[in-house]
């Protein structure tokens, strides 16, 4: 006599933009930390949601039941709406933000330019953005922007200069160049702002046992050494731990007025167990 099938749970990821590379690398360490915990949870398959939507849309369509999974900059806010998995994918690269400028601009920004004078010129950011607010809190000026007209409006905007520079994190700021390919726009060579900010999974509060598979599957690819080797394997983020590491920039330092904690040791790779220490302290913390 035959006996039935296992069938594996289905678990429909969110993402903000289509396209074949965009979020390649979450969706890269997702499908491993489920692959990593297959055998004590059991097997799963992974669906795309059939179409990209804002954050603001994506919360309400995991609060809604109607997937499981998304990514995104975690606020004290988010972490009350839906279930964090509390692991830095980008190791806080994502709130190290370098300018993206005309060209013709880069004398407004050199190494003598204070913080003070580089709020009085005009940034631009996402509308739904947490990086609007941190920015906004600190008095910077700030034209927001719809999500959906990002790639092309705000782009736009520095090439015609209607606003002087936007901010963007380290890793994606080469991808976003590469896509835009304007030979009028360049990176802003002298200044380098950092707040805390990190990129991690959230799950549809329906789903608490694949926050914890996650967690659990981060946690086994960091000690293996695997996430590493999934991190190292795209090129922009070599690209960004250079910019960072081994450039000669003005740093500013900021508060985040949208997250009440942070990482002393964000960088995985260097730190895995004192990362792995401090998260399991926050764990201990109530949400």
């Amino acid at each position: 006599m035959c006996s039935a099938p296992v069938l594996s749970q289905t678990y429909t990821f969110t993402q903000s933009f289509a396209g074949p590379t965009y979020g390649v690398y979450n969706i890269d360490v997702m499908r491993a930390a489920l692959r990593v915990t297959e055998d004590d949870y059991g097997a799963v398959t992974l669906e795309r949601h059939p179409f990209p939507m804002p954050q603001g849309r994506q919360i309400l369509t995991l609060l809604r039941g109607e997937s499981d999974i998304m990514w995104s900059v975690t606020t004290d806010e988010l972490e009350q709406q839906l279930l964090p998995v509390r692991f830095p994918l980008l190791q806080g690269l994502g709130g190290h933000r370098i300018f993206v400028i005309n060209k013709n601009k880069q004398n407004a920004f050199g190494p003598g330019q204070t913080l003070d004078g580089i709020k009085l010129m005009t940034s631009v950011q996402g509308s739904d953005w947490p990086d609007t607010k941190i920015l906004q809190y600190h008095n910077f000026t700030v034209a927001s922007i719809s999500w959906s007209d990002w790639y092309t409006t705000m782009y736009r905007s520095l090439e015609e200069g209607i606003i002087d520079y936007f901010p963007r994190n380290v890793v994606e700021v080469y991808r976003d160049l590469s896509y835009h390919n304007s030979d009028k726009l360049t990176i802003e060579q002298n200044h380098l702002i950092i707040y805390p900010s990190y990129e991690y999974f959230f799950v549809a509060p329906h789903a608490p046992e694949l926050q914890q598979r996650l967690q659990d599957g981060l946690t086994r690819l960091l000690k293996s050494g695997e996430l590493a080797k999934i991190f190292n394997r795209y090129p922009e983020h070599r690209k960004a731990w250079d910019m960072v590491k081994k450039g000669k920039r003005v740093v500013h330092l900021l508060e985040s007025n949208v997250l009440s904690y942070s990482f002393e040791n964000p960088d995985w790779i260097e730190a895995p167990y004192a990362l792995l220490n401090e998260i399991s302290a926050l764990q201990a913390q109530p949400l």
